[in-house]
């Protein structure tokens, strides 16, 4: 399947995006444009990103908050998205060793939120983006592969 296949399967669907502000997320909507999709929702709390990074666009809509504020996540996901893209995490090694709480609640809390919200909405495919570390774990033998 070529790049121009898969960006079809997004033309006149709705999309959520959290973390949509980061360079991965920002980037992802503006691939996601070329598609002519209906609305793509960000959700960010800018917490490691900006606001500038996201492309402006009247098809997307950009919530400021965090996957842990109930009210932001309903407004979110009433726009009933088909896909989402779980992108939102509180990252870097350091950062989990200096706030280990936070890093629970965004990382693990937050990811729990966010696919109980995907399921009460029904939608169609959740992606969900994940650091090497965490998946392979610390003894994995490199290069890592795929299988």
């Amino acid at each position: 399947m070529n790049f121009e296949e898969v960006l079809s399967h997004y033309t006149g669907k709705r999309v959520l995006i959290t973390g949509g502000a980061g360079c991965i997320g920002s980037n992802l909507i503006g691939a996601l444009l070329k598609a002519e999709p209906e609305n793509i929702v960000v959700i960010d709390d800018l917490s490691a990103s900006y606001e500038w990074n996201l492309p402006k666009d009247p098809k997307v809509t950009f919530i400021k908050g965090s996957i842990l504020d109930e009210e932001r996540m309903k407004r979110a996901f009433s726009f009933k998205p088909h896909y989402v893209f779980h992108l939102a995490a509180h990252f870097a090694n350091q950062n989990s060793v200096d706030h280990p709480e936070t890093d629970l609640l965004v990382n693990a809390l937050g990811t729990l939120k966010t696919l109980e919200y995907a399921n009460l909405v029904n939608v169609e495919r959740f992606v969900f983006a994940s650091s090497g570390c965490s998946v392979y774990g610390s003894q994995a033998p490199l290069p890592l592969k795929e299988e």
